[in-house]
């Protein structure tokens, strides 16, 4: 017997379905993940379902009146929850006959409809909630006998559980529950113990009770304490012609429960120190023995093997979320030979879900549920076996976010997230997930948050930033062309260049998710082209003299490096290039390998968070338009603010920019890179046409001046290089 579907109306978050969305999900008969970011509804599902069936653990669970759902200021009067139970077994389904309903398929269900009504305070009457539980669809049945009750209660671990508390000795204790529900208890009730032979070891519990009780009885310490207090001191309290005595005991009553409550379980300390000495472990191993003690009871015990955990995650660490998730996974499997168990877990730890499968998982965002299995999104059949393999846990962090960007390298994924926040666009403020998915993963990646079918679309926007990795002109005196097919501008026509575009985004865009595609070549490329010109050049020169170092500057050198590029823009300002031109001569150490991508995008996103480059809507406006566009899809503009004056304060950090520079806090500056792989090579010195002064590159520490290198010829336009407006 599993949970098929669970049904709410007006319940917490969830609507009645025509103001506010009503929750309406369909379950696995395995394991089901629901994710999603914090207030989505993940915890509201939850208690719906322990509203309706209840818990093995026999916890009061009770509506209140903000269990009603509100909208603006009226809040509703009654709610519903209604759960579905499939499966049956046949001995299940003779004890509850009168309660069973017969599917469209034949197939006996059991639907449970909770009914609630909120009745306010009134002058000389407390606030109520009545409360009735029937069966059948819409609660046409007749009212849940105890039978059902105690075949459908759920068992529940709710979050930040204090697991070493739940498995002490007490009355009521969850270990004594366990344990009286296991199959292997049957019979032990049976007190076996011979007075007449009292030296037979019994073979049931209470029997054992029985035995240890009668030769700790008789035991001399036992039986002198016993003789002293009742002659010495409690005959003193008696009257005349009565007798008081007292006895010793372990346990007043030799029946099972109040023997099973003495029991605890624990734990074994570490392998250096002996087993009988006490030592208390830590939370986390206490919280995966506390689940591993309800899986046997699920397994062996309950009618209903079903779980409900709130963030298993709690107290784990990542490996050990993992180990936790594996054994989830084996009990909830359908190949599992015994009793398999259905299991409903939250969670918000990117660690746990990079384990799972995706079509186990349903995104809970704003009270609604997107179920992620095949069928319900646009991934295929391929998508999900190779996510399963390279979703991580930096790439799962998409199932909690408000907006997702999925680039194709670590460049993107660096310079992007600065750029933004110096645009006042701020991915962290926005809840918007960077993901690297690598120059293959793309497609794979970016269906999984678009629906197949009808139904509504999953309100979180994502964008795809792609290359369009066709090569400008201006730059085949250092780009080769390809022996076969084409690689230039001048080998498309403009509506092949159009096809190749719209066949980049018609891959990959539909629902809530958009292609942004580069507007010329690169990222790096674009950012040139348009405003950022200087900030790129800055960037790139530092990135090579980080190649040439073996990537290991010392802050000397970023100083000597950035005084350097300072010089060489003024004298590329100079050159009369045209945007392209120049933007082709700042790219070109990128494309030969003599810079790195990642390194180059570290120190531009370190310099744009100076403010030098620009910030606000000044920053914004000079960036490439595919990428005004991803950020527009994701973030929303900030206020207009009123202008003001600011001192030329330099950030304080090792690197510093020459010029004016808005100070900005230390905490928004990515730190500049440390060591990276040896890759030998020189800062490339751009020559200047002739006539020109050009800087030379002497460093501290280094004398002499780099080689140069052969730039693109001026063009006979005019066009002035783009700089950052300063």
């Amino acid at each position: 017997m599993y949970l098929k579907h669970i049904l709410a109306r007006n319940y917490r978050s969830f609507g009645d379905g025509t103001t506010a969305p009503e929750l309406n999900w369909e379950l696995n008969p395995g394991l089901n993940i629901l994710v999603g970011e914090n207030d989505a509804g993940k915890t509201g599902i939850v208690d719906a379902i322990r509203q309706v069936l209840l818990t093995t653990s026999y916890e009061p669970v009770r509506l209140f009146e903000q269990d009603f759902h509100i909208e603006g200021k009226s809040r509703a009067q009654t709610l519903s929850i209604e759960a579905t139970l499939c499966g049956l077994s046949p001995d299940q389904e003779a004890s509850v006959l009168e309660w069973l309903t017969l599917g469209a398929d034949g197939t006996c269900l059991l639907i449970l409809h909770l009914e609630a009504r909120y009745h306010p305070p009134q002058a000389t009457k407390r606030a109520r909630v009545d409360t009735v539980v029937r069966t059948g669809a819409s609660g046409s049945g007749p009212e849940v006998g105890y039978a059902v009750r105690e075949l459908v209660r759920a068992t529940y671990l709710r979050p930040l559980r204090d697991a070493e508390a739940e498995l002490r000795p007490g009355r009521q204790s969850r270990l004594s529950q366990i344990l009286g529900a296991h199959n292997d208890i049957s019979g032990q009730e049976v007190n076996d113990f011979n007075k007449d032979s009292p030296k037979d070891v019994p073979e049931r519990l209470v029997g054992l009770m029985a035995f240890a009780q009668h030769h700790l009885g008789e035991h001399e310490v036992v039986k002198g304490v016993e003789k002293d207090i009742n002659d010495n001191y409690l005959g003193q309290f008696a009257f005349s012609g009565e007798g008081l005595q007292s006895r010793i005991r372990i346990a007043p009553d030799l029946s099972l429960t109040p023997i099973l409550e003495k029991f605890e379980l624990s734990l074994l300390p570490g392998a250096h120190i002996h087993p009988d000495e006490r030592c208390a472990r830590g939370l986390g191993y206490n919280n995966a023995l506390f689940m591993a003690t309800e899986l046997v009871l699920l397994r062996d015990g309950e009618e209903l093997a079903l779980l409900l955990v709130e963030e298993p995650e709690a107290h784990l660490h990542p490996q050990l979320q993992e180990r936790v998730m594996d054994l989830l996974k084996e009990h909830s499997n359908e190949e599992q030979v015994e009793k398999r168990v259905q299991v409903i877990l939250t969670t918000h730890s990117p660690s746990l879900v990079s384990t799972a499968r995706i079509e186990d998982m349903t995104l809970v965002h704003k009270a609604q549920t997107f179920p992620l299995a095949a069928g319900k999104t646009k991934l295929k059949r391929t998508d999900y076996s190779f996510l399963r393999r390279f979703i991580d846990a930096t790439k799962a962090n998409l199932f909690f976010a408000r907006g997702v960007m999925m680039v194709e390298g670590p460049a993107e994924a660096i310079l992007v997230p600065a750029i933004a926040e110096m645009c006042g666009r701020s991915f962290s403020k926005h809840g918007v997930s960077m993901v690297n998915v690598g120059h293959t993963g793309l497609y794979h990646y970016a269906r999984i948050l678009q629906r197949e079918g009808t139904g509504p679309e999953i309100p979180i926007p994502v964008v795809c930033l792609t290359d369009r990795d066709i090569v400008p002109d201006v730059a085949k005196t250092y780009v080769a062309k390809p022996t076969k097919g084409k690689r230039f501008d001048s080998d498309y026509s403009a509506s092949e260049m159009g096809a190749a575009v719209q066949r980049k985004k018609e891959r990959a865009e539909g629902g809530k998710t958009i292609v942004c595609v580069s507007d010329r070549w690169t990222l790096e490329f674009d950012l040139a082209v348009h405003g950022c010109a200087k900030l790129m050049h800055m960037a790139i020169s530092l990135a090579a003299k980080a190649k040439s170092r073996d990537e290991r500057l010392e802050e000397v050198d970023e100083t000597a490096t950035l005084a350097e590029a300072e010089l060489s823009w003024t004298s590329l300002e100079g050159a009369g290039h045209t945007k392209e031109e120049l933007a082709a001569i700042i790219y070109k150490p990128l494309q030969e390998k003599d810079a790195s991508k990642a390194i180059a995008a570290q120190y531009a996103a370190h310099l744009v968070c100076t403010g030098k480059y620009g910030t606000g809507e000044e920053l914004f406006k000079a960036l490439p338009p595919y990428l005004q566009a991803a950020l527009s899809h994701l973030t929303i503009a900030p206020a207009a603010k009123p202008a003001a004056a600011s001192a030329g304060a330099v950030a304080p950090t090792a690197l510093t920019v020459p010029g004016p520079a808005t100070s900005v806090p230390s905490s928004m500056l990515p730190p500049a890179p440390a060591a990276f792989p040896t890759v030998h090579s020189t800062i490339p010195t751009v020559a200047a046409p002739q006539g020109t002064v050009v800087a030379s590159a002497q460093t501290h520490g280094q004398a002499g001046t780099a080689p140069t290198v052969p730039v693109v010829p001026p063009s006979a336009s005019t066009g002035g290089a783009q700089g950052n407006g300063t």
